[in-house]
């Protein structure tokens, strides 16, 4: 049990980044429901995609998987937000509004994890 306690973090923490993007982003409505779907479907994907790689040895360069997971984020916000995001006055967010929404996402959860990581010393070993 207690190993997925990580698991249940990181969905729990996407998941308000993605809330946070959508209020972000014109202030958008989103519901807790469908980013926590949205978040698990990245998990999956992103997830199988990272398990793949290091199975195969790293076969994919660093650079390669980000820009991948930044199309992959986009291409997946795109088709699962754009019926389900609204604008503040009930529209429907619409296919380009929701891979950016995606996209803010992407930035924010990237930006934690490098902060995350200076502060923990991982990404600049202290000497």
């Amino acid at each position: 049990m207690p190993s997925f306690v990580p698991l249940l973090l990181s969905v729990a923490l996407y998941t308000s980044i993605v809330k946070l993007s959508a209020f972000l982003y014109r202030r958008a409505l989103l519901s807790w429901r469908d980013a926590c779907i949205f978040s698990l479907i990245l998990l999956m994907i992103l997830g199988g995609g990272t398990l793949l790689n290091r199975l195969s040895g790293n076969a994919v360069p660093l650079l390669v998987s980000i820009a991948a997971g930044l199309v992959i984020q986009a291409g997946v916000g795109a088709w699962y937000l754009a019926p389900r995001a609204r604008t503040a006055t009930g529209d429907a967010l619409g296919t380009k509004g929701a891979a950016m929404l995606a996209l803010i996402a992407y930035v924010l959860i990237a930006s934690l994890g490098l902060l995350v990581g200076l502060l923990s010393g991982i990404v600049l070993p202290q000497t």
